[in-house]
């Protein structure tokens, strides 16, 4: 016989209520009462925002750090072997070839980089128009200023390690060190005849007479531009880190000995060349234009001024030089006025 479905009793259905004011004052007051038993220790985990930590936080360094020890250094020359410097063991200095805007002699820069291959520096002999320069409108922040009294270099003044940091309200926050020689660069020096502000001093580049020696620091995510007070403390941090103290012991190590220079040969229709810090094609050019200039204003074999910054003294026409007529020996002798730059047109036998 079936059961009669109708007779049997609906099932309840059970709603889920939210507790009541009452209830959560109830929970409130356990907690509180548990927080009261723990010595609350509960509430900041419960209410971190109400509660922020107590814990001191850890202080930032106070003492400068140490460069790494003799035996970890090796010292690097440039190609011309006029120069050279310091670096750490583990780190990598690359020459970067010149292009028409890098160098006014077209001569390379040379990359120093880190065991993680992070460029920390670069080395320009005289560095061109297409150097990279501080934003108009920028703000400099001296942050750390170490002497360098034993560089030596084409230039006077005072030598020194200068860190600051450059802010702009629409760009990138940068943290550069570099040498500066504490005077304002001539436009005749600086690149592209544009003198920088600061007159090389400040921002970037920052030059110590004609070159640059000069690199930046990881600022990470606190290089923008809405977070200059976070990469302003990270700056002044900077100056105690192990990275610091190691790139400052190298930019104080260079040194300039032309006596060492090797000259790399460059080949003419009727001269070889023997050349330092300036390529062949300029050499060519500038030894071409001095030759008509000679023949034009010049037939005492005095001192030809050349595109206002090179020097040259030539053999006067028909005359001997070092004691050897005309077709023999030298013919002429180019330097860079206020810069590393020098030729040697010798007859080819």
């Amino acid at each position: 016989m079936e059961r009669n479905r109708s007779s049997e009793r609906p099932r309840r259905v059970r709603r889920r209520t939210r507790p009541s004011r009452g209830r959560l004052a109830v929970a409130g007051l356990a907690l509180l009462t548990t927080a009261a038993l723990t010595g609350c220790e509960v509430l900041p985990e419960v209410f971190p925002k109400a509660f922020p930590s107590t814990e001191a936080s850890e202080a930032p360094p106070s003492v400068r750090a140490t460069p790494a020890a003799e035996g970890e250094w090796k010292q690097v020359t440039t190609q011309a072997g006029d120069m050279s410097f310091a670096v750490r063991a583990d780190w990598t200095v690359l020459p970067v070839p010149a292009n028409q805007t890098s160098s006014t002699t077209g001569i390379p820069a040379y990359e120093v980089l880190d065991s993680e291959d992070r460029v920390l520096a670069t080395l320009q002999q005289n560095p061109g128009r297409g150097t990279r320069t501080a934003l108009p409108g920028s703000t400099f922040t001296p942050v750390d200023t170490v002497p360098a009294p034993d560089v030596t270099y084409l230039g006077a003044g005072d030598t020194a390690v200068v860190l600051d940091l450059t802010t702009h309200p629409n760009a990138d926050s940068v943290l550069s060190y570099g040498l500066t020689n504490g005077t304002e660069v001539t436009t005749a020096v600086a690149p592209g005849g544009h003198v920088p502000l600061g007159g090389g001093v400040r921002g970037y580049p920052k030059l110590a007479g004609p070159l640059f020696f000069q690199g930046r620091a990881d600022l990470g995510a606190d290089d923008s531009p809405t977070r200059q007070e976070d990469a302003l403390a990270l700056a002044e941090q900077y100056v105690f880190t192990q990275e610091y103290a190691d790139v400052v012991h190298m930019l104080q190590s260079l040194r300039y000995h032309p006596e060492r220079a090797t000259p790399a040969e460059c080949d003419g229709a009727a001269f070889r060349f023997e050349t330092v810090n300036v390529d062949c094609d300029s050499v060519l050019d500038i030894y071409h234009t001095a030759r008509i200039a000679q023949e034009i204003d010049a037939r005492t074999g005095s001192l030809v001024r050349v595109r206002d910054r090179w020097l040259c003294r030539l053999k006067e026409l028909g005359a001997e030089l070092d004691g050897l007529p005309p077709g023999y020996g030298i013919d002429g002798k180019c330097r860079l006025e206020d810069g590393y730059g020098t030729f040697t047109a010798l007859w080819k036998e």
